[in-house]
């Protein structure tokens, strides 16, 4: 199907999508305040889950038997692209400012890059893609610092590490989705969201016999409701509803911002974000252009 042009609808969505995303990270900053991490992600998740399978519903799609075989799909997408990444995002951003974990998962695009290469056939690295992975990396070296890099124990630099390794987690689960049996995208989300949701309950049990405190501030729940409504639920309905019209390309637009208004966001909640994290926001940018230069298509001479 030839994409169609993006139109109102499709740039609409897309400022939508990019502030629904960009806006997350300073969501999880309030949660974290007062709420294990664990809690903070499962709590998000669950929600997500009951509101996209009531969604599906109203939409008469409904979700397989669960002797089928699609559960052990929807099972590592969740993993892969919900508990994990929600997880280790949470437990970075109790050191780490919603700012700065918003230009860490700029590399999610570049990250994808790298993992395509080694399971999709016609996905291989070329020049373009690897000079944009190695110009992402870079800023993600300027954003750490050398003198982070230097002493590897450092607070700061493992959050920030914890939260570049979700973006690996992201690019694992972008892999498998391409693999998957064909399935209607909304049952896939309800399902993977169920999935996750089940994934991410050993760990607040675990949290809570350890005897994690729990003396949650209203804007800590309001945080973690807004996070599976807004970011995780709608977000996901929003996707799903211009993704297909619009084709990839357009929607890969996204890349460039999320990572800019989960700055600009933490610039208004009073996060000091210095030259180097906006020099770094810049290089990572950069990097994912370039590599995208190598994913498109080459014209046939006639």
């Amino acid at each position: 199907m030839t994409p169609d042009k993006p139109g109102l609808k499709g740039w609409g969505g897309l400022a939508t999508l990019a502030l629904l995303w960009g806006g997350a990270f300073a969501f999880i900053t309030v949660g974290v305040e007062t709420l294990p991490p664990s809690l903070v992600a499962f709590g998000r998740l669950a929600l997500a889950a009951v509101v996209l399978t009531v969604w599906a519903g109203l939409q008469r799609r409904y979700l397989p038997p669960l002797g089928d075989r699609r559960w052990l799909w929807f099972a590592g997408l969740g993993l892969f692209g919900n508990t994990l990444p929600f997880t280790l995002i949470a437990i970075g951003q109790q050191t780490v400012p919603s700012g700065v974990a918003g230009i860490l998962m700029g590399m999610t695009p570049l990250a994808i890059i790298m993992a395509a290469h080694f399971v999709l056939p016609g996905e291989r690295i070329n020049a373009w893609k690897a000079a944009g992975f190695l110009i992402g990396f870079s800023g993600i070296v300027l954003l750490t610092g050398p003198s982070a890099l230097a002493g590897m124990l450092e607070t700061d630099f493992l959050a920030q590490m914890l939260i570049f390794a979700a973006t690996l987690a992201y690019a694992a689960n972008a892999i498998m989705y391409q693999r998957m049996p064909e399935t209607a995208p909304i049952i896939v989300a309800a399902g993977s969201l169920i999935c996750a949701s089940v994934l991410a309950a050993p760990l607040v049990i675990w949290d809570l016999a350890a005897g994690a405190p729990i003396a949650p501030s209203f804007a800590s729940i309001l945080a973690v409701i807004a996070l599976g409504l807004l970011p995780t639920a709608l977000a996901t309905i929003v996707y799903m509803g211009i993704a297909r019209k619009v084709g990839a390309a357009f929607i890969a637009l996204i890349n460039y911002a999320v990572p800019v208004v989960a700055a600009l966001i933490g610039l208004m909640l009073g996060e000091a974000l210095g030259l180097t994290a906006w020099l770094a926001l810049g290089v990572i940018l950069l990097g994912i252009f370039i590599a995208r230069q190598g994913s498109k298509p080459r014209k046939r001479a006639d």
